[in-house]
């Protein structure tokens, strides 16, 4: 089979999938009377197909010469530098159902400049930008950092202080606390700080600030 072949085959694959899912809704869509049961069992054969699709679109890229979920979602994100993009596009990119992660793999430890409502309060948690098209040393530096204090053992407070303390003036956001933690039951540490005196400032103390960021007082 050519690759030309090939490529015709899977976007085929791909329509069909997302047609038979379609088809189904169509169907109960039409029945006289759909119960509970019908509604679920079609949702559980429509979750495979778009499943199958994504898979098919996966493949797609792949034949293409797109490289994997993570560099197909660069090419995109950089096709678009400066826009607002959604996570259900950025999901039929990536073809796969981690791509959440890959975005995180691409921000934290290549330093693509990459921002959502985690990081910026003006955007929902499903939206993405990427603020420019070269990397950033000081986010793959903070990375590391993040990394160096997640090894480094003691308490989950230990470590989000110990953080906290290093990227200050700046702030450290969720997806920070929740790796140095390696828990995302950290915010209980939080109260215990402030407890204890020091100056923690968050979305309520400081608008500037997305939701679930934290910033130490210099």
């Amino acid at each position: 089979m050519t690759s030309d072949e090939e490529l015709r085959t899977a976007i085929a694959e791909a329509r069909d999938a997302l047609l038979s899912a379609v088809d189904q809704l169509n169907r109960i869509g039409s029945a006289e009377r759909v119960t509970a049961d019908d509604w679920q069992d079609v949702s559980a054969s429509v979750g495979l197909d778009m499943a199958l699709h994504r898979e098919h679109l996966a493949r797609v890229g792949v034949l293409l010469g797109l490289g994997g979920a993570q560099k197909r979602l660069l090419r995109y994100l950089l096709r678009h530098v400066g826009q607002v993009v959604s996570g259900p596009e950025l999901s039929g990119i990536a073809g796969i159902s981690e791509w959440p992660r890959r975005i995180r793999e691409l921000r934290v430890e290549h330093g693509w400049p990459i921002e959502s409502g985690v990081q910026r309060p003006e955007l929902r948690s499903d939206q993405y930008v990427l603020i420019r098209a070269e990397r950033d040393e000081a986010l793959a530096k903070k990375w590391r950092l993040a990394s160096d204090i997640r090894k480094s053992g003691g308490t989950v407070r230990d470590r989000v202080l110990a953080y906290l303390k290093e990227v200050s003036p700046d702030a450290a956001d969720r997806e920070d606390l929740d790796y140095v933690a390696k828990t995302g039951m950290w915010k209980s540490s939080i109260d215990d700080l402030r407890a204890k005196g020091w100056t923690i400032y968050s979305a309520d103390d400081d608008p500037s600030l997305a939701s679930n960021s934290y910033r130490l007082a210099p």
